[in-house]
């Protein structure tokens, strides 16, 4: 008979102890060691709630649980890649999504496969749509968030309204209050006595008021029994009016024409040389001895202003001093 050392029966039993162990932890958490299983990625922004050993499922059916949970890129932790054990058994559409939702209010939450329509299926090691879905507490928070911010905003008015009516109502106020409600008290008294200052004229004036709108009354009737009348008299004024317009404008309308017409006329005459007018305007020859007549009878009229003893011999006095005053003046002129 073999005869076992004791080192060996201790190394199978910790050997044993230790394959139990495992088998029983991963037992718990819902992985079997002895099925096999595809392996998956997925890349997330965010992976707050899951860990290690967080179940993968479908329609809630667990078919995996995540094993490795790293950064994609060293340092940059922007990008996180999850690795997913996924039973073998399970075929993934291409275009499937892997969204990290929430199971309950305590913030449990699990990996969910959304399948595509997709003929094509994923090979092992292949990447997923990732995704997240809004926790409730999120959801939640997103809700009451306004709302605290409105209430604090109606808290700070309404501690402003209580300040403002504080002050108010402290003792100046109060005394302000008491006096404005007076004013008002008294405001009204005046009005209650000019209503009954004016119910009284109007109780006084009330026959005077009668008489007139009696008066009124007459006139319209006398002016709507007089209606036809009144009508009558207008038309005969218009008819009469228009006539008379009528007539006057037509008669100077003609007569307007009338002399423009023979004004007209005339000018053509003057333009074409008839008459004496025409030969003035027209014959240069006439007009330029004109101009020199004109001319030489101003010399004259001149001359026999400066020089009066030229043209006049005889003297009143029988003397010959008019001919000495233009001898003298000619002498005066040429020594200038």
């Amino acid at each position: 008979m073999i005869k076992i050392s004791r080192e060996i029966k201790v190394g199978v039993f910790a050997f044993l102890g230790i394959t139990v162990f495992v088998l029983g932890y991963n037992f718990l958490r819902g992985y079997d060691l002895f099925k096999s299983s595809n392996t998956y990625y997925v890349v997330y922004k965010n992976v707050d709630g899951i860990v290690k050993s967080t179940q993968v499922t479908i329609n809630g059916l667990m078919v995996g649980q995540i094993s490795d949970i790293t950064m994609l890129n060293k340092g940059d932790a922007s990008k996180i890649l999850v690795t997913m054990m996924i039973n073998s058994d399970i075929k993934l559409p291409k275009e499937s999504k892997a969204t990290i939702v929430g199971t309950d209010l305590l913030g449990t939450k699990v990996i969910s496969l959304t399948l595509s329509r997709n003929s094509d299926y994923l090979n092992n090691k292949d990447t997923l749509i990732a995704g997240v879905e809004e926790s409730l507490t999120s959801t939640i928070s997103g809700i009451v968030s306004p709302l605290k911010d409105r209430s604090e905003q109606v808290l700070v008015t309404l501690d402003r309204v209580l300040k403002s009516m504080n002050e108010i109502f402290d003792s100046s106020g109060t005394q302000k209050l008491e006096s404005g409600i007076n004013d008002f008290s008294g405001i009204m008294l005046h009005v209650k006595n000019i209503t009954g200052r004016l119910d009284e004229l109007t109780a006084e004036e009330n026959d005077k008021i009668k008489e007139m709108f009696t008066s009124a009354e007459s006139i319209m009737h006398t002016l709507k029994n007089s209606n036809d009348v009144i009508s009558k008299t207008l038309k005969n004024i218009s008819s009469i009016s228009d006539s008379i317009a009528a007539s006057n404008l037509t008669a100077t309308i003609n007569n307007t024409n009338r002399v423009m017409m023979d004004f007209s006329i005339t000018l053509e005459k003057i333009n074409s040389g008839e008459g004496s007018l025409g030969k003035l305007a027209n014959d240069k020859q006439l007009y330029d001895n004109l101009t020199k007549s004109s001319a030489q009878l101003t010399s004259l009229m001149k001359d026999m202003e400066e020089y009066p003893g030229r043209y006049f011999s005889v003297s009143v006095f029988g003397n010959s001093r008019a001919a000495k005053h233009d001898k003298k003046r000619q002498e005066e002129k040429n020594n200038k």
